[in-house]
């Protein structure tokens, strides 16, 4: 079984940065069948920017697509099959020594977690538009948003062992129905929660408020438009998404990425 080494990854990888024990590493594989088994070094987030295929690990598999975000535990055993004609995806491969710097090697998780955190992907999609800089430019930022979406992720980690049994419908719920005039009070009704009740505890669980979510969702559904470079004019994409018009949209999407809609698609030629 192969044993890929720091930074290398299956595919053709481009715009490879190395920043404080972090490999940031641009992967495309074109007309790839399946990739055999095999395991990396390091850890590794990967974020897939367009097409789609499958991941299998010894217990699961994942239909995996624009948009998916995942971290895998070093020495994982896995393999890739059924990629579309061209894929493409973001890796950050972190070495040991970088958890050990910010003391973070106890605090590692094991396995493979999938996150559908929109928080966490808005800082993928964000630190895949600033692999367009230049190397000095690519550094300033990069280790402080890995910080950031690592933080994130352990956070989500020790809330998922103590959630309510209404989390996930409330998950489902919003992404259903982001784009749509939806009210505090019919979110409640439809968890049987009161209204109350469901804003205290949903910022304790999401730490934030119900609408920022929302915005989240819908700022995180349109990163994955633009990633698959479709044509699409930016006030259809504003409406597709659930905003109320289009500089509504540029204004929030730049808040969260730093790019405006137009830049962030140039980024992904």
């Amino acid at each position: 079984m192969d044993n890929l080494a720091r930074g290398t990854f299956f595919g053709v990888s481009k715009n490879a940065t190395a920043v404080n024990g972090l490999t940031i590493v641009r992967s495309a594989y074109h007309n790839l069948r399946s990739c055999p088994w095999h395991y990396h070094e390091n850890a590794y987030f990967a974020y897939t920017t367009s097409g789609t295929l499958i991941e299998t690990y010894k217990r699961n598999e994942l239909a995996l697509s624009a948009g998916s975000l995942t971290y895998h535990h070093s020495q994982e055993p896995h393999c890739n099959s059924r990629y579309s004609p061209y894929v493409s995806a973001l890796h950050v491969d972190i070495e040991a020594s970088w958890f050990d710097r910010l003391d973070l090697r106890k605090a590692r998780p094991e396995g493979l977690l999938e996150l559908h955190s929109p928080d966490l992907k808005i800082i993928f999609a964000r630190l895949l538009a600033e692999t367009a800089h230049s190397a000095t430019e690519k550094q300033l930022g990069t280790e402080s948003l890995i910080v950031t979406a690592f933080s994130k992720m352990l956070r989500l980690k020790d809330y998922s062992e103590r959630k309510p049994v209404w989390h996930q419908h409330i998950k489902e719920l919003l992404y259903a129905q982001y784009d749509q005039n939806l009210s505090l009070t019919d979110i409640a009704a439809q968890l049987q929660l009161h209204p109350v009740y469901l804003c205290q505890q949903f910022s304790k669980l999401f730490q934030c408020t119900l609408s920022e979510y929302v915005r989240k969702i819908k700022i995180e559904k349109a990163t994955e438009q633009l990633m698959m470079r479709q044509p699409v004019s930016l006030t259809s994409l504003a409406y597709a998404c659930g905003f109320s018009d289009q500089s509504h949209f540029i204004r929030i999407f730049k808040k969260h990425t730093g790019f405006t809609p137009l830049a962030f698609r140039k980024r992904m030629g």
